[in-house]
């Protein structure tokens, strides 16, 4: 059966796009992901996430070298498994700042103001603790760590020390502060984006996967996207779609796949011998991360989660008690660089163990790590092909700390600064032996760990300007039928954690899709927007 939808990857938005679409029964959808079923137990252990770098389950990508950071190639972990980077990130919920929002609405991305998206995150989640605005109806079960270590506690209570008071929750409105972090988990278990979206709808007739395929490119004619070509057990093969297809593949995904369509800059493409369908000069541009520099600091203890996969800790894991249940980043801590600034720059992440060589490596010594990240990057890199093979990966290049103002490095050494005055105050340094470097050597080492946070967003940029990738609506720019709705999108990345951002994104694309879809048809219907009833903090998706 010819569906009426294809959508290309299964990650987060994927996950969102296909549950979306086939609630109502009317669409007939096809999800296609290169990877397969998540890898147990890592994928569902909250501290095994690292375990899956560099595996079958990722897609292991490597920077160029930076050449503001020491020349450094910068490994970028990306899931090549249904659920995406959601069943390999550290499960970190947040919503974003207001600021973020309203930046994108102000600089053209109209109908995505704060206003706009805030409903969308209480509609979509299911959060355990909080009041409203936060959301109870949703998929998304969100909760705080079950166990977590006491210095996580002590290092909150340092980083407040050092900031202004702060609102009791970071999500639902404008922050700054220390927390432990609210996690994507329900019992001590990762609850990715696969349990809570992709796994009710994967029961309905109406959806078809295809694992361990992948998009070759979008078949585009006429102007419009008519369906895939696809490579599976080394044959290439195509599907058609009735009424479009859906990039989900992530920010180094879908400019990639639309270059091997032909949509992309022309000079880029004849270079590599593709036909030109349609000239997007930027295309595959405005690539954003935050950039993270690391302190590793050495602890007077021992109790560490150097030893987390232990035989002890791993029959309390059976229990989903201990160590094993950390997401690994129990805390977290929201600054401004600069007083005048309206929103955090800075953030730092609490971490107890050794972050070692971008946690490629366990611990060898038993230590605390503080991750320095600057929120705003100003600096932009870029995905752009090596070969007209698809099957080859693209170069990928922040352009970590190049952009002209030096602002970035500006704000990653207030950050690294930070981090070192949090490490010197009561309680949290109690646990901490002296430094044996000075501070201008601590602060060194830290930029020479610059690495990201695994948070690419960027390279399809969203607005109403004529360089803009796709409108507002999520329909690439002078095709039809085709929308592009992951991170890929950001305008600018979110001051934090961007999970929930692609999430709501997937199902905010879901409602423009199913619009152009009941326009076609000439069916009545409602638009597709979340619908205000009585209780402004209880939003409901109108999903017909």
């Amino acid at each position: 059966m010819t569906p009426d939808y294809i959508i290309i990857g299964g990650g987060t938005a994927g996950a969102v796009l296909a549950e979306a679409l086939t609630a109502c029964g009317r669409h007939n959808v096809t999800l296609v992901e290169a990877g397969g079923a998540p890898p147990q137990p890592w994928s569902s252990m909250p501290a095994g996430f690292s375990k899956l770098f560099k595996s079958k389950a990722d897609w292991a990508y490597q920077s160029v070298p930076q050449s503001r950071a020491h020349g450094r190639s910068i490994f970028i972990p990306r899931g090549k498994m249904l659920g995406g980077s959601a069943n390999m990130n550290a499960q970190i919920h947040q919503w974003g700042h207001p600021a973020d929002y309203d930046g994108w609405r102000d600089n053209g991305a109209d109908g995505w103001g704060w206003t706009d998206v805030a409903p969308w995150f209480a509609a979509q989640e299911n959060y355990a603790h909080g009041e409203a605005p936060r959301g109870k109806q949703g998929a998304m079960h969100i909760t705080t760590p079950r166990d977590i270590h006491p210095a996580a506690h002590d290092f909150i209570a340092a980083a407040c020390g050092t900031r202004p008071s702060q609102p009791a929750d970071y999500n639902g409105g404008a922050y700054e502060g220390a927390w432990v972090p609210q996690l994507t988990h329900i019992s001590g278990r990762r609850f990715s984006a696969y349990d809570a979206f992709l796994k009710p709808a994967m029961a309905r007739p109406n959806l078809s996967i295809m694992t361990g395929t992948h998009a070759r490119r979008v078949l585009i004619a006429a102007g419009r996207a008519v369906g895939i070509e696809y490579i599976r057990e080394g044959r290439i093969e195509t599907l058609h779609a009735n009424a479009g297809v859906l990039l989900s593949a992530g920010a180094i995904g879908s400019p990639t796949i639309l270059m091997h369509s032909g949509v992309g800059p022309a000079a880029q493409l004849h270079r590599h011998g593709i036909a030109v369908v349609k000239d997007v000069h930027d295309l595959g541009t405005s690539l954003q991360d935050h950039p993270m520099a690391v302190l590793t600091l050495p602890t007077l203890h021992k109790n560490t989660y150097k030893t987390a996969a232990s035989l002890p800790n791993l029959l309390r894991y059976l229990f989903r008690r201990g160590p094993l249940t950390s997401n690994a980043v129990e805390g977290i801590a929201f600054g401004r660089s600069a007083p005048e600034l309206r929103a955090p720059d800075m953030e730092l992440l609490f971490a107890p163990l050794e972050w070692r060589n971008e946690a490629l490596s366990d611990p060898a010594i038993h230590a605390f790590a503080i991750g320095a990240a600057v929120l705003t990057p100003k600096s932009r890199g870029r995905v752009s092909l090596t070969s007209s093979n698809p099957l080859a990966p693209p170069a990928i290049d922040f352009g970590i700390f190049t952009d002209a103002e030096q602002s970035d490095r500006r704000v990653m050494h207030a950050a690294i600064c930070w981090a070192l005055r949090v490490a010197g105050m009561a309680p949290f340094a109690s646990h901490l032996a002296p430094p044996k470097a000075t501070l201008v050597e601590q602060i060194n080492g830290a930029l020479d760990s610059v690495q990201t946070i695994y948070h690419p967003v960027g390279t399809c940029r969203m607005g109403n300007d004529s360089f803009s990738v796709v409108r507002p609506d999520l329909s690439v720019r002078g095709i039809g039928r085709l929308w592009v709705a992951d991170a890929s999108i950001m305008p600018t990345i979110p001051r934090g954690h961007p999970n929930a951002a692609v999430a709501m994104i997937a199902g905010r694309a879901a409602g423009f899709v199913r619009s152009v879809s009941r326009a076609a048809t000439s069916q009545p219907s409602p638009p597709p927007e979340i619908k205000q009833g009585a209780n402004m903090n209880q939003p409901s998706l109108v999903t017909s």
